[in-house]
């Protein structure tokens, strides 16, 4: 029976992860105690993963020293950033390290609080009820979120603001992030503004003044803020990410890549490692790219956080560098894991082409690639994809080489990374001066779509306009700048001629597409404001 009651702890689901199994039993007791029944426990990070992709919890009890490939920090950063650990899961860290909050602050992915050992029950129910209550306080705010109401979300913030004050710092930084979303970086920059005139030393503040400086195109201004952060708070990672942004903006990948060392100095997670690997990568910095996905390998070896991403890459570099024998190696390795997924198997047997034929393997390399092509078949542009197209050019055939590099671009031909790999492929195959032929053309191709599209919709063609784009999308399904144009011109038809619900559920169906293929993205964040608005104005009409 728990010796405290409380209803509104009693409801709550919850998972236990350490690695000591007196020190699970011992959490679960206290929890227990406090009337929480339904505890779910965890020995490692690989275990908790599988608990989260089966079951939704209220709240996380994990150890941060779990003995293992991966800690308690990897693994938030993990359940996070992979959507596997829903935003209104309380996440508490448990440590021996009264020193912890400087371990989470220099993180891109906070715990929501971290308890000191030894626990109490005390200590855990001050904590959940902390959390419970100002989980209650945004409850309204989130619910807006969740529903993609940006602005509705702004209004409850206001609201708060108002009669809620004890809540000011996390509303105001809820607002800035909405406000940003919305493209309204001015109003933001005014909410970064308030939270310094309550607190001076906020560093989230800080940076998000920065932020709005970019989204504002005062790029100096960015760059300039940024760094004044970074002077104080060395450790502050997101910091180095707008660096490197900034950069990137401004086509120095040179100075994006020091940006992300120096995060992987204060952070040297696979993620980290992985980005600063991508960047090398591109940039052609061929020994740093192989280090960087090394260390990613190594990171995640043996466990569930692992992505084959990491050993395609590092084969694809070794190749690079002439070390293919080596290549083949990796990629043998890593099929014991990966072998059953389409997607490695496509890429793997695209690199193996291009090993092989350093190797002098001709008759290897033909057949390899004919069991690319077979894999590949109409899967999504990405660098196995780009990995076939560079193994053509291997083989000496160009004109396939040439169409599997040209219907990759115009897949997706606003993702500027995309097209700039497009062009390494060129490049590294001694077919640079057949970039504009190929990656400009592809990309112009789809613009003149899109714009032809436009042309009809303002000369009152909808229904051309529509055909057009909705053709497109059959050849093109997940290109991010079709969806979006669709998405628009749907609902200028239907602000035009009035309510349409077929048209309706197909913007829904762009939108939802979009939220997977450009997380986080404004541009879809706009186009949802952009729908509700649409169905206001239609509702009045009618």
């Amino acid at each position: 029976m728990p010796t405290i009651a409380n209803q509104r702890l009693a409801k709550l689901r919850s998972l236990v992860v350490d690695d000591s199994a007196a020190m699970r039993q011992n959490m679960r007791n206290q929890l227990g105690q406090l009337g929480i029944n339904s505890v779910d426990q965890a020995s490692s990070a690989n275990e908790a993963i599988k608990c989260l992709r089966q079951e939704s919890y209220d709240v996380i009890l994990c150890d941060y020293n779990l003995n293992s490939e991966t800690d308690g920090q990897q693994l938030l950063e993990y359940g996070r950033s992979q959507g596997i650990l829903s935003p209104a899961t309380m996440f508490i860290m448990v440590t021996a390290e009264s020193s912890y909050d400087l371990v989470a602050s220099a993180a891109e992915f906070q715990p929501d609080a971290y308890l000191v050992k030894p626990l109490t029950g005390a200590k855990i129910a001050d904590r959940i009820e902390r959390l419970l209550d100002r989980q209650n306080a945004l409850r309204t705010v989130n619910g807006r979120l969740k529903l993609k109401d940006i602005a509705g979300a702004i209004s409850e913030c206001d609201r708060i603001l108002e009669q809620e004050p004890k809540w000011a710092l996390e509303v105001l930084r809820i607002k800035g992030r909405a406000l940003l979303e919305l493209g309204n970086a001015e109003d933001a920059q005014q909410a970064y503004f308030r939270a310094l005139s309550i607190r001076d030393d906020l560093v989230w503040a800080k940076l998000g003044v920065a932020r709005c400086e970019h989204a504002l195109g005062h790029a100096e201004d960015a760059k300039k803020n940024v760094l004044e952060v970074l002077e104080k708070n060395a450790k502050y990672v997101v910091a180095y990410d707008l660096l490197a942004q900034l950069a990137e903006d401004e086509g120095n990948e040179q100075e994006a890549l020091e940006a992300l060392n120096r995060s992987y100095k204060v952070v040297p997670s696979a993620r980290r490692s992985r980005m600063v690997g991508e960047v090398a990568y591109r940039t052609g910095n061929l020994d740093q790219a192989r280090d960087s996905f090394d260390k990613a390998l190594s990171h995640t070896r043996g466990s569930l956080t692992s992505q084959p991403s990491d050993a395609l890459m590092l084969a694809q570099v070794h190749v690079d560098t002439g070390d293919a024998d080596l290549a083949l190696k990796v990629l043998s390795s890593a099929a014991k894991e990966y072998g059953d997924s389409n997607a490695f198997a496509g890429a793997q047997a695209a690199i193996e082409v291009q090993a092989h034929v350093r190797l002098g393997n001709l008759d290897a390399a033909r057949k390899a690639f004919e069991d690319a092509k077979a894999i590949a078949g109409d899967a999504r542009a990405d660098t196995a994809t780009l990995a076939l197209a560079k193994a053509a050019f291997a083989l000496g055939r160009d004109d396939e080489g040439a169409a599997i590099l040209s219907s990759a671009v115009q897949s997706d031909h606003e993702n500027k990374k995309l097209v700039s790999l497009a062009r390494k492929v060129l490049k590294d195959s001694g077919k640079e001066a057949l970039s504009a032929d190929i990656v400009d053309n592809a990309v112009n191709t789809v613009m003149e779509i899109v714009e032809e599209a436009n042309v009809l919709m303002r000369k009152a063609h909808f229904d051309e306009s529509l055909a057009k784009l909705e053709g497109a999308l059959q050849r093109l399904p997940e290109n991010t700048g079709v969806l979006l144009a669709a998405a628009q011109l749907h609902l200028l038809w239907m602000s035009q001629k009035g309510l349409n619900l077929e048209y309706v559920e197909k913007v829904n169906s762009y939108l939802s597409k979009l939220d997977t293929l450009m997380p986080g993205s404004e541009r879809v964040a706009k186009m949802y404001r952009f729908l509700r608005e649409t169905l206001s104005r239609v509702a009045r009409k009618n």
